[in-house]
């Protein structure tokens, strides 16, 4: 299995196909969540089209593992901060070693020392600037967007209020930011059966679940205990389902603590990272999606493709990817009322919850499908 020692295959080794530019993902946050997984997807997706991809990571960590799995080659690259200018030389080595002709940044901490890095790779390959997240791509924002196209080629926004801020706060041209939503694999939904992780998690085969999907401090997991013992009261048979990684040390901690003073902890299940997202959504009756801040929202999308409605935050991203009442339900960030309201209606009216479920799968595949986003990226390989 590949892995960081192993030189990337040659230029048409592994089905690469001929005169495909060679790409370089970079990413060494050391984060766990979904950017990595789904850079990871994307990696596997466009070297099984032929295009050769390795993958730029932090020894030993978490996306080395996780490309070895996917059998994508991985070259160790150590960054200690955005301003780390012997990064910068070290990945300028790596460039010309491998003859990368296109470098791909996912983490936003990499972005300078990239950026500075293909400077000094000399004929300089083209950049592009993953923006996952709805946040400044470095301070001061209008210095930072000056720099950021003489370095680069463009930056892939993931949504339409990604790509509003860059312009907005950055100073870029439009035709420098490229809008390319992420992507499911919708046939991965279709196929998953949950009655096994409800058996997992302790959950009867007849509960209805509230799920939830993410980081345990970024997507509103506090909100939803508020308003459940108002939910518990009208439905007793409810159970919650906050799946994912903490985000910060203590954050399962304190869920479960604030659940048990809610005395409602009895029916919250918190299993920690989850590898088959496809069987965990499965497990859901509904999805809630409830933070202050989002991109575009990759678990409502995948919720939609596994034919479930949902009930997210009227923000960012998620008003993108959720079309109020007929893919799933808005309300306004912190309004508990509309929530426990959104979710009261969803939870007592099954032909309701069928109708938006299948009104997402569709829109998924029409709007969202992983294989239409890699041909996308790929397109735009070819065209910077």
């Amino acid at each position: 299995m590949p892995s960081a020692s192993d030189a990337p295959p040659a230029p048409n080794a592994g089905g690469a196909g001929k005169g495909e530019p060679r790409v370089l993902f970079v990413a060494t946050s050391g984060g766990e969540g979904g950017i990595e997984r789904y850079s990871v997807r994307l990696a596997a997706l466009l070297r099984a089209r032929g295009v050769p991809v390795t993958y730029a990571v932090r020894p030993g960590g978490f996306l080395e593992g996780l490309c070895a799995a996917h059998g994508i080659p991985t070259l160790p690259w150590r960054v200690r901060n955005s301003g780390d200018v012997r990064a910068s030389f070290a990945l300028a080595r790596l460039l010309r070693e491998h003859a990368i002709d296109i470098v791909h940044v996912h983490s936003r901490r990499d972005y300078v020392p990239a950026v500075l890095g293909a400077a000094l790779r000399r004929p300089r390959p083209r950049l592009l600037l993953h923006a996952h997240l709805i946040r400044r791509l470095g301070e001061p924002p209008r210095l930072a967007g000056r720099f950021f196209q003489w370095g680069a080629s463009g930056v892939i926004a993931v949504s339409e209020a990604v790509r509003a801020r860059l312009l907005s706060e950055h100073g870029f041209p439009p035709g420098f930011v490229h809008l390319l939503p992420n992507g499911v694999d919708a046939a991965a939904f279709a196929a998953a059966d949950g009655a096994a992780q409800r058996r997992a998690w302790g959950v009867p085969a007849d509960a209805l679940v509230i799920g939830m999907m993410g980081r345990l401090n970024a997507k509103g997991q506090a909100r939803l205990l508020t308003v459940a013992p108002e939910i518990l009261a009208a439905f007793p048979d409810i159970w919650l389902v906050l799946a994912g990684p903490e985000g910060e040390a203590g954050d399962r901690r304190r869920l479960m603590d604030q659940a048990k003073a809610l005395d409602i902890g009895e029916r919250v299940v918190l299993p920690g990272m989850i590898e088959d997202v496809p069987a965990t959504m499965a497990g859901f009756d509904l999805l809630a999606h409830l933070p202050t801040d989002e991109s575009f929202g990759l678990a409502l999308a995948e919720a939609m493709a596994a034919g479930l409605p949902t009930v997210a935050t009227d923000i960012g991203g998620c008003r993108e990817v959720v079309q109020d009442g007929v893919t799933g339900t808005l309300v306004p960030p912190d309004d508990a009322r509309a929530l426990a309201s959104a979710l009261t209606r969803l939870l007592s009216c099954p032909e309701e919850r069928g109708r938006m479920g299948a009104a997402g799968r569709r829109r998924v595949l029409d709007e969202f499908s992983l294989d239409r986003q890699v041909e996308r990226l790929h397109d735009l390989y070819l065209r910077i």
